[in-house]
């Protein structure tokens, strides 16, 4: 009798999560969205120039004036709870290496 072999896939789509855990860990660590964002509130040469007429002009400067900022909050609950589970797996794995250590340090010690 052939005997059946669900391990298989349980391994498969183990690893298939973890590569989707490794591509989200890398764009957020990465900080693509973040760069994207920051971007948009650069000072551009029109406000840079308004800026420096109103240091001429002595009136009350104030950053919000000159800072153009078009945040735009993109994320979802999935986006929110799959970071939510990544940062819960590197906690979990971080801390689980750290046992390792211990333990096969205590070993050789």
């Amino acid at each position: 009798m052939k005997k059946k072999n669900n391990g298989g896939l349980f391994w498969w789509v183990l690893g298939i999560l973890f590569v989707v855990y490794l591509g989200y860990l890398m764009a957020l660590e990465s900080g693509y969205y973040h760069s994207k964002v920051e971007q948009k509130t650069i000072l551009t040469e029109e406000k840079i120039e308004e800026f420096e007429e109103d240091i001429k002009n002595g009136k009350e400067l104030d950053i919000k004036d000159y800072v153009v900022s078009d945040y735009k909050d993109y994320s979802s609950p999935l986006s929110k709870a799959g970071q939510k589970i990544s940062l819960g797996v590197e906690n979990f794995i971080t801390k689980g290496i750290g046992e390792f250590v211990s333990v096969v340090s205590k070993l050789f010690t």
